[in-house]
């Protein structure tokens, strides 16, 4: 991945993950923002089971499509029957519609396309390093309001690095607090630009076995489009903003004062 940010994780059994290798997980997450981890092809428990090192999962309704008895999965795919489809098609971080945004998303390969399908991802913390500085001080303390409501700040920093970056989902932000609507939107089409600008994604075209953990403050990701007349399935699991291992000192929840 020579772009910045992103690591393969080499020689690693998630089905058999000790505490040091934890730890290391953790902090590689922490320091490059996605990590890709090949040959682990690991079921619907297994994938459960290795994303709680991360926090508590969050779960969503089984609509039919769905991994029966494992809430914690939520399925894209590319026919209606497999899961979800025409998922996240826009620059985006998981979970950003929730008060507390979705801090980590999970990816596991269930059935690969032959051609398409690929997921982009770019730094947050990067693109906003790489603004003008005019830029900088237009963007410092705006705020994105989201269709259901929730406010976020577009330039957030990250609760464990303190690092600012850029929290944007171009699909269901509704506008940006402050400015008039062709001001909002002008805007949003710019650092939807800036995201894409050469040099800046990491295309992943995803391999049987594949494993893919993003730190969704740090980075975003889009989907591509993979036609219906080949059999594509992620299952995808999130980690929930109250239960994030960052959150917690030695296995115990942090003290709020």
């Amino acid at each position: 991945m020579p772009i910045g940010f992103g690591a393969f994780v080499e020689e690693i059994n998630l089905r058999q993950i000790g505490e040091s290798d934890t730890g290391k997980l953790r902090e590689a997450l922490l320091e490059y923002g996605l990590l890709v981890v090949r040959d682990q092809g690991l079921a619907p428990d297994e994938q459960v089971a290795a994303s709680r090192i991360f926090g508590s999962l969050e779960t969503f309704p089984n609509t039919g499509n769905q991994v029966a008895g494992v809430p914690q999965i939520f399925r894209v795919a590319s026919r209606p029957a497999d899961g979800h489809v025409e998922v996240g098609r826009y620059w985006h971080s998981d979970g950003s519609f929730r008060e507390v945004a979705t801090p980590i998303t999970l990816w596991q390969t269930v059935e690969e396309a032959r051609e398409g399908g690929q997921t982009l991802f770019t730094d947050l913390q990067l693109a906003y390093r790489e603004l003008s500085l005019e830029m900088k001080r237009k963007v410092e303390k705006l705020i994105t309001v989201h269709r259901n409501g929730i406010l976020h700040p577009l330039v957030m920093l990250h609760p464990k690095t303190g690092r600012p970056g850029l929290y944007l989902n171009m699909g269901l932000t509704h506008h940006i607090q402050g400015l008039r609507e062709g001001e909002s939107e002008e805007l949003m089409a710019e650092l939807d630009q800036h995201f894409s600008r050469p040099g800046a994604t990491y295309i992943h075209a995803w391999q049987k076995g594949d494993f893919v953990i993003a730190d969704n403050l740090r980075v975003a990701h889009k989907a591509t489009s993979v036609s219906a007349d080949q059999r594509r399935i992620l299952n995808r699991t999130t980690v929930s903003g109250n239960d994030v291992f960052w959150n917690k000192v030695d296995g115990r929840e942090k003290l709020v004062a």
